[in-house]
């Protein structure tokens, strides 16, 4: 890239990074799972209704036992095949909290031994306890460091040339400060914690620092070549201690999955052994705005039962979502983004100048 060339920032949040609207956002993560789950059992019911009113029916078939049997007679074998499914993915994932002492005692060393690290590169006595007040410390630490590469560039004699690396050290500043905010009163167990995690992209900072210092090698002052080190290293500290809380989050939503649909199976299934036992909808005259009562009771009761599928649905799509979001570990951007487009297409003029 030549000097007129200059690296883009991204957005700041995850949202406007990969093109998403605050609504589908919303749903996927941020709101509450519970609520989701009502909203996804609200649909299903207005499908119901919909496809009542559009397309044909048959009353004598609803007033009918068999049909309602087989109906809730299929759904207790699918809430007991999905409570068993549930139950099996909890064992797997959670397997790995089971281990000889020797296992354990080498899972608390190296947990140690990144500590320690972080300690030794913030220059602090001893980091914090507390997932987001640790990951605070790691924000903080590129923090400082960005101040430093500032502080460098500016001080430089020729300061003028190095405006695209204060203009990305004063953005990493910016974002920083932001991410470091809305994690000071996050809980773990809460997406508050999460989602600034989410926002912080740090594989392109990564990248964008290794391109400017790579960029201005040659002419780069030392102090402001040792702080672009020191920043990426704090970056660097940023992606395993990610990945980490993240393993953890999984785990702990795992277990709400589980308690989830093991919560809404058992009344699930009463409900729905009432339904094959004893319900006659023959007795359920009239309509309401032109639709039968029969068919709005009887469809209301089936969506309570698909309880257990909406928490599961729900909370997979969360679960799902982050880890998209979260696949690399790395300097590596996944999605497609118009920064990256931007870099090709330099990358590209480059190459047909040279030949």
């Amino acid at each position: 890239m030549s000097d007129s060339e200059a690296i883009s920032r991204p957005a700041d949040t995850m949202r406007e990074r990969v093109g998403e609207t605050r609504v589908r956002i919303w749903f996927l993560i941020s709101a509450n799972r519970w609520l989701v789950t009502g909203i996804l059992l609200l649909i299903t019911y207005l499908i119901l209704l919909f496809v009542h009113v559009v397309g044909p029916t048959s009353p004598q078939k609803l007033v009918t036992t068999s049909g309602i049997g087989s109906l809730f007679g299929s759904m207790v074998i699918a809430i007991v095949t999905s409570v068993t499914l549930v139950l099996s993915i909890s064992q797997f994932v959670l397997a790995g909290e089971i281990g000889a002492l020797g296992q354990q005692r080498e899972r608390m060393s190296n947990e140690t031994e990144f500590r320690e690290e972080v300690e030794k590169a913030a220059s602090i006595g001893v980091s914090s306890a507390e997932p987001s007040r640790f990951l605070q410390t790691l924000i903080d630490m590129v923090d400082t460091n960005a101040r430093g590469l500032s502080d460098a560039v500016s001080e430089s004699d020729n300061s003028e040339r190095f405006d695209e690396v204060a203009e990305y050290a004063a953005g990493l500043i910016d974002h920083s400060q932001k991410i470091s905010d809305e994690l000071e009163n996050a809980e773990f167990g809460s997406f508050q914690m999460l989602l600034p995690v989410l926002d912080y992209n740090y594989p392109w900072k990564v990248f964008a620092a290794r391109t400017l210092r790579d960029k201005y090698t040659e002419s780069l002052p030392e102090e402001a070549d040792d702080a672009f080190g020191d920043l990426i290293e704090a970056l660097r500290f940023f992606g395993p201690a990610r990945e980490y809380f993240k393993t953890l989050y999984v785990q702990w939503e795992i277990i709400n999955i589980s308690r989830g649909v093991l919560y809404g199976a058992m009344p699930t299934l009463a409900l729905a052994a009432y339904m094959i036992l004893e319900f006659d909808a023959a007795k359920i005259t009239g309509t309401v705005f032109g639709v039968s009562t029969a068919y709005l009771v009887v469809s209301a009761l089936y969506v309570l039962t698909l309880i257990p599928f909406a928490v599961l649905l729900a909370y997979l799509l969360r679960v799902l979502t982050v880890m998209k979001r979260t696949l690399s570990i790395g300097p590596f951007i996944l999605r497609e983004t118009k920064h990256l487009e931007e870099i090709r297409n330099e990358e590209s003029s480059e190459i047909q100048e040279e030949t």
